[in-house]
């Protein structure tokens, strides 16, 4: 697989500028592909984001166009995050199949766990919220995880996840009038 760095993709502002770190493991560990698994495809993943905001881009569109946009350039940031962990999990012995961790009972992952909304500020609020969720969850897999080459992709992926909250909040405060 191709090693993606930060300057290859166009991401607009939505990703923090500082670079991403070599897609690397100590060494094959499969009980940390599994921890990953939640983060690539779980309920709060990687992959729940890719599609919950690219479906309110396509529903949105109309209705706000500057925040359509925004969550399509943040869902392309959520694939380059999708792909770094699926090259980690195949580093570490591991197949990045679409479903959770032993954790989670090793569930498949389903357009369930999408946060279609009701209007423009419930979707906004929501991924808010998921995004929190996802640095928690990425926090909690970085203490777990003794791996520092892991660790330190974790710890960027957290990065742009704060951009993403960044932008929510931009868009709830102008939309949405807290």
């Amino acid at each position: 697989m191709k090693q993606m760095g930060g300057n290859e993709i166009i991401h607009g502002g939505y990703a923090d500028p500082s670079p991403y770190p070599e897609i690397k493991v100590l060494g094959e560990n499969k009980l940390y592909a599994e921890i990953l698994m939640d983060d690539y495809a779980g309920g709060v993943s990687e992959f729940t984001a890719i599609n919950q905001y690219l479906y309110h881009y396509f529903i949105s569109n109309k209705e706000a166009e500057e925040v359509a946009n925004m969550w399509e350039r943040i869902s392309i940031t959520e694939m380059h995050h999708m792909e770094m962990l699926a090259e980690t999990i195949l580093l570490l012995g591991g197949n990045p199949i679409y479903r959770g961790s032993q954790n989670t009972n090793c569930c498949c992952w389903n357009a369930g766990y999408v946060y279609y909304g009701y209007n423009l500020c419930d979707r906004l609020h929501a991924d808010l919220m998921s995004e929190y969720e996802a640095i928690r969850n990425y926090e909690r897999h970085i203490k777990e995880i003794n791996d520092p080459y892991v660790q330190a992709i974790l710890a960027r992926i957290i990065l742009d996840e704060k951009v993403h909250i960044e932008h929510f909040n931009k868009a709830i405060g102008k939309y949405c009038g807290w």
